[in-house]
């Protein structure tokens, strides 16, 4: 089977026709025509990524030599040892909720810190300023 062959094969099992398989990929009918069809090319880097890139459920080792199967197959390592999509989106949603406390725990703090800056100098400017006695104050009076 040579990879005309196996581009064909991808056609049917995805339950495509010709034209159909070149407007999914983003290519030029005409241009799949001339390699599955007509045979007269062989398909080009761009044409195998652009599949590649579409049917992501196909192996590129296949796609290229030939060699084990057009679906590809998961390891078991991986399966058992990946978390699964919902425990990422949980994991991503409790992070954006700590992110969340963050920002707001970051904001008060802000404010906090600008009231303590306004009276200590307020104190500053209280310790520095001139002492009246009170008896003087009461004789000009």
């Amino acid at each position: 089977m040579d990879i005309i062959d196996r581009l064909q094969e991808i056609i049917n099992y995805s339950d495509l026709n010709v034209s159909s398989f070149a407007k999914k990929i983003g290519v030029v009918d005409q241009t799949i025509r001339g390699i599955v069809v007509q045979r007269r090319n062989k398909p080009g880097f761009d044409i195998l990524a652009k599949i590649l890139q579409t049917f992501t459920w196909v192996d590129a080792e296949w796609l290229i030599t030939g060699k084990g199967e057009m679906i590809k197959q998961k390891t078991t390592t991986q399966t058992e040892n990946s978390p699964s999509l919902a425990e990422l989106i949980q994991y991503l949603r409790e992070k954006d909720l700590k992110i969340e406390r963050l920002i707001e725990e970051k904001t008060e703090l802000k404010v906090k810190f600008e009231m303590a800056k306004k009276i200590n100098i307020q104190k500053e400017e209280q310790s520095h300023a001139p002492c009246i006695p009170q008896n003087k104050m009461s004789q000009d009076m």
